[in-house]
């Protein structure tokens, strides 16, 4: 019991929990869920997390702007579907890496590389469409921005050791 406890690597986890839960809820739940609720249960659907909501904050926001007036508002209907899809990539990317035993000690680990590295990419397009549009959300998004490149670079770390 003590020696499988030991090949666990506890370094590690934390990221692919962190990783996992974040997309996970901004993704699937926030984004497929609450848009397939608002198709099946129209009256009872929180109604920010519906198609309409979600068109109604995002292209809001863009249009604060003119450049992503011009440039993004047009193109909601393209790129949200998208966004939602690279949304979930990490945290599927990460269920990869579960299955794969990626969370054991001396363990490479393509898979959470992957999900670090799709969710800087995402996080990388949505700060560019709120930077472009002038959006308070950047200032998270560069955070965790900075988090996604802290991640790939702990992630080569802990695989080189």
């Amino acid at each position: 019991m003590i020696k499988s406890i030991n090949n666990i690597s506890f370094k590690i986890i934390p990221l692919q929990i962190f990783l996992f839960i974040f997309w996970f809820k901004n993704g699937f739940i926030d984004k497929v869920c609450g848009i397939l609720l608002g198709i099946v249960t129209p009256d009872t659907a929180y109604s920010g997390d519906t198609w309409a909501g979600w068109s109604s904050y995002i292209v809001g926001t863009w249009d604060k702007s003119q450049v992503a007036h011009i440039l993004l508002s047009p193109t909601f209907h393209i790129l949200f579907p998208i966004l939602i899809l690279l949304q979930c990539l990490p945290f599927i990317m990460i269920i990869m890496s579960v299955i794969k035993g990626e969370f054991m000690v001396n363990i490479k680990r393509p898979w959470l590389m992957y999900a670090a590295t799709s969710s800087l990419f995402v996080t990388g397009c949505m700060l560019f469409s709120q930077t472009l549009a002038g959006a308070s959300d950047g200032q998270y998004l560069w955070q965790l921005l900075e988090l996604g490149l802290v991640s790939i670079i702990y992630i080569n770390y802990q695989d080189k050791n």
